[in-house]
């Protein structure tokens, strides 16, 4: 069995919060791994040294190197420095707040391998603020190898969260890792960038327990749409060319708008996607989704 490379990037997570992570990795049933966490917040001495503290309690069972970083740079340029230190042919990552059932490595390493894939994502399980879990399957998942699944990420992030895939390293070099010019969506078009070079593949399991919570920057609306903003400029070529796919991801958009409450980018992507596309369904679905929010208002 290859080695696979975990990388949990943390910034001022309480230790036991950060402990539940570092054991989800720790109890996998895959056993040739190694594990690299890199702290984001080094002004912090005291948390700096807590964490040190906690990686020396684990046994020689699983590898552990810990690194510093030299000042503050965001999550995604933390997990570029855990890339460069990364020694296995494999590499996933685990956001500090979240955690994996036990058997996410074995079952993902097993179909990245039969597959002769790039990437290989799963469903999870969504536990919010009250401990309430429920399934997410990502309506555009699908299972098997498919040749055009960069045209399907090019409507929404399917794959997810940082900590949902197991990935080739080589193929996670040769693309350039994360692009830290994003404020968010860095995953979504990390992933972009794999599909339109290599096959990625879904394991339809729920592998991992995300904890949502307000601190995510996922909950962060303007950093959002930067992030949308970016990735839509970024491949404008492939929108322009394809009125449908534009439509949709400015429909998705534009929901992702409305439930944050951010009405008046609701209105503008709203109104982007009807100039793209006057006669789609999918602006009647956006349509219905706005009278159904309206609704739950009163």
């Amino acid at each position: 069995m290859e080695k696979i490379t975990c990388i949990v990037t943390t910034y001022k997570r309480p230790i036991s919060i950060l402990q539940r992570a570092i054991n989800s990795i720790v109890n996998q049933t895959y056993p040739n791994l190694e594990l690299i966490v890199v702290n984001d917040a080094p002004q912090l001495t005291e948390l700096v040294e807590e964490i040190r503290v906690l990686l020396d309690k684990y046994d020689d069972s699983i590898s552990i190197k810990y690194l510093v970083q030299p000042n503050n740079g965001g999550a995604c340029k933390a997990r570029n420095t855990g890339i460069e230190h990364a020694k296995g042919k494999y590499v996933a990552f685990l956001d500090d707040d979240d955690e994996w059932l036990p058997n996410k490595l074995e079952k993902q390493y097993n179909l990245i391998c039969k597959e002769e894939a790039a990437l290989v994502y799963c469903s999870h399980y969504e536990i919010n603020r009250d401990g309430a879990k429920k399934l997410v399957k990502e309506e555009l998942a699908r299972e098997g190898n498919h040749t055009d699944e960069f045209e399907r990420l090019l409507l929404a992030n399917f794959v997810g969260s940082t900590s949902y895939p197991l990935l080739r390293l080589e193929a996670v070099k040769s693309v350039g890792g994360f692009d830290l010019n994003l404020k968010s969506s860095q995953d979504h078009d990390l992933w972009l960038r794999l599909a339109e070079k290599y096959p990625i593949v879904y394991c339809n399991e729920p592998l991992v327990n995300y904890y949502y919570s307000d601190e995510s920057i996922s909950s962060n609306i303007d950093n959002k749409l930067q992030g949308f903003e970016y990735l839509l400029d970024k491949y404008k070529e492939f929108y322009y060319s394809n009125n449908k796919t534009y439509n949709y991801r400015l429909n998705y958009i534009a929901y992702c708008c409305l439930k944050s409450r951010h009405y008046k980018s609701f209105i503008y992507f709203t109104l982007q996607a009807v100039r793209v596309k006057i006669f789609s369904k999918y602006n009647f679905m956006t349509f219905i989704k706005l009278k159904n929010k309206a609704r739950s208002q009163f």
